[in-house]
């Protein structure tokens, strides 16, 4: 099997995977969540946007799949290659990470608000963060298989 092989099959699974985990999530607590449900915050802490859930997790999800087809679009066509297929496996993974994290940050930052503007503020962005490290790692390590 190419490298382009297995790097599709691990770059596909984990796409999916994001994408079904950013969708479902939000879906499961949907009657605990305000319409519209607040997506931005100010300096301060209060909720100054919001979106409707279908149109905020459309958003997500584009968001991420463009992500993808460009990385994996940059390996298939030889651009990216080597150590560098690593990096993307890393980088593809991190991304995933913090947009599936954002999204479960901010379903739990709206959970039984009655109205957008009284969501509570939005915490938890350094336990993404540091969970990036070990998720980057596995991705760095699946793409290094990709190349072997």
């Amino acid at each position: 099997m190419g490298i382009r092989r297995r790097y599709l099959g691990w770059v596909a699974g984990w796409a999916l995977l994001v994408v079904v985990l950013m969708v479902v999530v939000p879906l499961l607590v949907r009657s605990r969540l305000p319409e519209p449900i607040a997506v931005e915050w100010s300096f301060v802490g209060v909720p100054k946007g919001s979106s409707a859930l279908r149109d905020f997790l459309f958003g997500k999800v584009v968001w991420w799949l463009v992500v993808v087809l460009v990385w994996v679009g940059l390996v298939w066509r030889g651009v990216v290659r080597g150590r560098g297929v690593a990096l993307t496996g890393a980088m593809l993974a991190v991304f995933g990470w913090a947009l599936f994290g954002s999204v479960v940050l901010i379903t739990m930052a709206n959970l039984d608000a009655p109205e957008f503007s009284a969501a509570s503020e939005l915490t938890g962005q350094g336990w993404v963060v540091l969970t990036a490290v070990p998720i980057a790692w596995l991705g760095w390590w699946l793409g290094t298989r990709a190349t072997d």
